[in-house]
């Protein structure tokens, strides 16, 4: 009886852990007046258009990865209106869904003189995680829910790879070696996923 209490008592733990993983929202950020859901998905309801890949010369550098799909997306899909590219997970930022958020249809629809910041209704963006082996990893996205900043940590100078999938698990190695009680890493934006803010979400 006691052996099977314990055997409950981690199966607990491990659900409460993933549950929270996959449900942590955020506010997911702007580029090109388009919403970048990476490692997350909307938390309001859109409809697919299609799907984007990178193409055969596609850049290495993070920032400019997300310009090149802004811009496959204009190339494949001409006079399509989307508001935001769901990047999937395990892909490198090579493959996107192409989505349109569900509109008010009494809502007057302002264009942007030029020169003006794109604006966009606050609720497109905000996101869910998908979680990844139990830790919320908030790449261009920030949490929107109460947390205790840990620490910050970035990539070893030694690390040379540029492959976006190798920057995000050493990322994850630093910053649990660091940091072994944390359950999210906020990468921050203009580093090319080099540096980091490790945090604990309140549960």
């Amino acid at each position: 009886m006691k052996m099977k209490s314990i055997a409950i008592g981690i199966l607990t733990v491990l659900i409460t852990t993933t549950v929270i993983a996959q449900k942590t929202p955020g506010t997911a950020n702007l580029r090109d007046g388009k919403v970048l859901f990476m490692e997350s998905n909307p938390a309001t309801q859109y409809r697919h258009i299609g799907t984007i890949n990178c193409g055969l010369m596609s850049p290495d550098k993070f920032d400019l990865m997300m310009d090149h799909m802004i811009k496959r997306v204009a190339k494949e899909m001409l006079d399509v209106e989307y508001d935001a590219l769901i990047f999937r997970p395990g892909t490198a930022f090579c493959k996107a869904d192409v989505i349109q958020f569900y509109k008010d249809p009494k809502a007057k629809r302002k264009k942007p003189k030029k020169g003006e910041e794109i604006s966009v209704d606050p609720t497109y963006q905000m996101s869910e995680t998908v979680g990844r082996n139990g830790l919320n990893l908030f790449i261009e996205n920030n949490p929107s829910t109460e947390y205790t900043l840990l620490g910050k940590v970035e990539l070893p100078t030694n690390f040379r790879s540029s492959e976006y999938e190798e920057l995000i698990k050493e990322m994850v190695r630093v910053s649990r070696k660091a940091y072994p009680d944390l359950n999210g890493i906020v990468f921050v934006s203009g580093t090319e996923l080099r540096k980091a803010n490790v945090i604990k979400l309140k549960e």
